[in-house]
């Protein structure tokens, strides 16, 4: 989908690639609950599990918010192609699907805010040390994620 991107067509997999991240984030949540069992039966090699699911965990969220920036930014350039000069679409009609677009786009990052607004209010803290710390490293994934994000957001505007 990337080259297809690269080369000003649509992307053909997005629904797939939504799905497996889904799964993908589904299974890591299993496996934070699996560790949290292995901290709770005090394994001698718990902690180090849980580190590394981290680090999934992370890379997950880091890939995720990639995968939305290059495929919304694939979208705005599909857009500024229809706004070419020499295009056989009115400048009204560009404009139309412009604005459009970046209010899916816009509608995308509400969903995506709102989604863990959820998460984060359903979260329930545990009530012994190891619940508390796996809880509080998915929720400094998700906050790294935002900060990602943020940045990313910043340099765009810097390169608008």
């Amino acid at each position: 989908d990337i080259r297809l991107l690269n080369a000003g067509k649509p992307p053909q997999n997005v629904a797939i690639l939504e799905h497996d991240l889904d799964k993908s984030d589904s299974l890591i949540r299993s496996l934070f609950n699996d560790v949290q069992t292995l901290k709770d039966g005090r394994h001698p090699q718990a902690e180090q599990m849980y580190r590394r699911v981290f680090r999934l965990h992370e890379f997950l969220v880091a890939t995720r918010t990639e995968y939305s920036l290059r495929f919304k930014s694939g979208v705005q350039q599909q857009i500024t192609q229809i706004v070419a000069p020499g295009n056989k679409h009115s400048p009204s009609k560009a404009s139309a699907a412009v604005d459009g677009v970046t209010l899916k786009y816009i509608q995308d990052l509400l969903e995506w805010i709102e989604e863990n607004q959820r998460r984060l209010d359903a979260a329930e803290w545990g009530v012994d040390l190891p619940t508390v710390q796996t809880q509080l490293g998915v929720h400094r994934g998700l906050h790294q994620s935002i900060e990602d994000f943020r940045e990313k957001i910043e340099r765009a505007r810097a390169e608008e």
